[in-house]
């Protein structure tokens, strides 16, 4: 899910056996055909989605045809769904409890998210602020602004932290465009939350931990879990 063009599933692939089914999908339909080109499986389908709604019935019909056809037993071949870089970009929980609605009891989820270090969000997210409010990301961004800036005035770009308008207890790293010293538009946001933030999601989204990865510093973990029984 949200695979783009499939570089960090291809890498884990090389992890894993073949999978004798795969769908690649993004809301990139081009992407997610160059992500089937980069992953091995026996077959493969790529599909758009809008991980924002409710994950389509076709996605499971579509798995299900296909192993059928192969003359298996649809049912008893649990999926992996892989969602790597997508938590910071949508709200959290409800794309949790969208996709744990999604899962089977033996299938399985591995996801990423980059974290606010340590257990308190705001100062977490203060910490790692310099790694979006530098020059390059400032030059970035500002590529972009060339484009809409004489319908948006002449500003400024500022970086700041700020609560998630959907959940006021996770922190969010914003981007703003500056008119007159007041914010006209938000160029760029990511959400941080912290470890305890994500495994509370997991609670409230019916699933269980199977295991949990994270990095010395403290700032990306990714997640493997499974929907409770």
């Amino acid at each position: 899910m949200g695979c783009a063009d499939g570089i960090k599933e291809a890498l884990l692939s090389k992890k894993l056996h073949a999978p004798d089914y795969l769908l690649a999908a993004d809301t990139n339909l081009n992407l997610a055909r160059q992500a089937t080109l980069r992953i091995p499986a026996r077959r493969k389908i790529c599909r758009k989605v809008d991980l924002t709604q409710k994950l389509p019935v076709s996605f499971s019909t579509t798995l299900d045809r296909a192993s059928s056809n192969s003359g298996l037993k649809p049912r008893n071949l649990p999926r992996l769904i892989t969602l790597f870089g997508v938590l910071p970009n949508l709200s959290p929980l409800p794309l949790l409890q969208r996709i744990s609605g999604f899962l089977r009891p033996r299938d399985f989820l591995l996801f990423s998210a980059n974290l606010a270090p340590g257990s308190q969000g705001q100062t977490g997210t203060l910490r790692i602020l310099p790694q979006y409010d530098n020059l390059p990301t400032r030059r970035w961004l500002a590529g972009a602004i060339s484009r809409l800036r004489p319908k948006w005035g002449n500003g400024s770009i500022a970086f700041g932290v700020f609560p998630d308008p959907s959940q006021p207890s996770l922190s969010r790293i914003e981007a703003r465009w500056m008119v007159n010293d007041k914010p006209t538009h938000i160029l760029f946001a990511s959400r941080r939350p912290t470890a305890r933030q994500v495994e509370s999601w997991l609670k409230a989204s019916g699933l269980s931990r199977v295991q949990r990865w994270m990095d010395s510093q403290g700032e990306e973990t990714v997640w493997l879990v499974t929907r409770k029984a």
